[in-house]
């Protein structure tokens, strides 16, 4: 069996060899996926940082999430609003950042505060994503893509080699029913889509209970379109943020939804959250040993075989792909494997 260690191998190359294996010196076979598998960002946990609470902005620093949405919604009062822009304006122009990705999560569309939102914090070095709240129709997308492209640094807009990624917040009845037009759209830019229950709950009228049976449809529903169009899914907070248990099962249970990664409102969730969305060292083992065996084997002209007593196939060496894609994302080792390791 194989060291794990530290490999060159980087996404973008896994991801060129996976597409080139499925369309290359077999003309005929016929290519797995419809959606062009992307080098993954590593969102697992994704958390809060109220803009007008300077105490909670430099502690982001040393934060180790995947993602640092900086708030300008939910968690700063009216009042507050203008003092917050300047303080994330202050943080996404600054030579200190954190570990993960800098987003900026801006007011709704329509609430008034949104365009003052966009003047502060598009036109900064930093800023990566935005998280646009109430995502309702394509219509909110287009308009934040023109803002973008109005704003933004070029090598940020459209047509430049690092745009805006946007994340897109199902929050509404009207939402879930728009979702695949809404994931359809937004090319280039729209890069999750991510469940925020309490609004959903609350626009449909459903009571949240432990088990969350009420919500299993609308996460599913989520997980599917988003996977459907080439984009990650975000799952829902945990409110009972100090019961470590409640946020493993949920975790756990995201992940077996198929979400990339899950909200977090205190820093305390972050370690139990990205365990619960990192793949093992024994799934990031198998998968190398799958994706080394699937390619010598398709350079002999063989078909599906069996590996440790499971049949080896193309949705098999896609998932495994998927498994050492998200792994590399979020900085994990991954074995380099040899001929005598299968």
């Amino acid at each position: 069996m194989s060291k794990i260690l530290n490999t060159s191998i980087g996404v973008t190359r896994i991801a060129q060899n996976f597409l080139a294996s499925s369309c290359s010196h077999r003309p005929h076979r016929r290519l797995f996926s419809s959606v062009e598998l992307k080098p993954p960002v590593s969102r697992r946990a994704m958390l809060y940082v109220p803009c007008s609470n300077p105490r909670m902005i430099e502690k982001s620093f040393a934060s180790p999430a995947d993602s640092i949405a900086y708030d300008l919604e939910d968690s700063v009062a009216p009042g507050k609003k203008d003092e917050a822009r300047r303080l994330i304006s202050e943080v996404l122009n600054g030579d200190r950042q954190p570990k993960g990705e800098m987003v900026a999560r801006i007011n709704a569309i329509g609430t008034g505060y949104e365009d003052d939102d966009l003047n502060a914090v598009l036109p900064t070095k930093s800023l990566q994503a935005i998280a646009l709240p109430k995502t309702n129709s394509p219509d909110h997308i287009s308009y934040l893509i023109s803002r973008i492209n109005q704003l933004a640094p070029p090598h940020k807009r459209t047509s430049g080699d690092q745009p805006i990624k946007i994340i897109a917040m199902i929050e509404s009845a009207r939402a879930m029913i728009d979702i695949e037009r809404i994931a359809g759209s937004g090319k280039g830019h729209l890069d999750a889509l991510l469940f925020a229950a309490e609004d959903y709950c609350a626009d449909v009228g459903l009571t949240r209970t432990p088990s969350r049976d009420e919500l299993l449809y609308p996460r599913s529903k989520l997980v599917t379109t988003a996977k459907a169009f080439g984009l990650q899914a975000i799952d829902l907070v945990c409110v009972d943020y100090k019961n470590s248990d409640t946020l493993r099962e949920e975790s756990e249970e995201g992940k077996r939804l198929g979400f990339d990664g899950k909200q977090a409102i205190h820093p305390n969730q972050i370690d139990i959250i990205h365990q619960s969305f990192s793949p093992s060292e024994q799934a990031i083992l198998k998968a190398a040993r799958v994706k080394f065996s699937f390619e010598h084997h398709d350079k002999q002209g063989k078909g599906a075989y069996t590996l440790d007593g499971q049949m080896i196939d193309a949705p098999v060496y896609k998932q495994a792909i998927k498994v050492l894609a998200k792994a590399y994302a979020a900085g994990l080792k991954i074995p380099d494997v040899h001929l005598e390791d299968i």
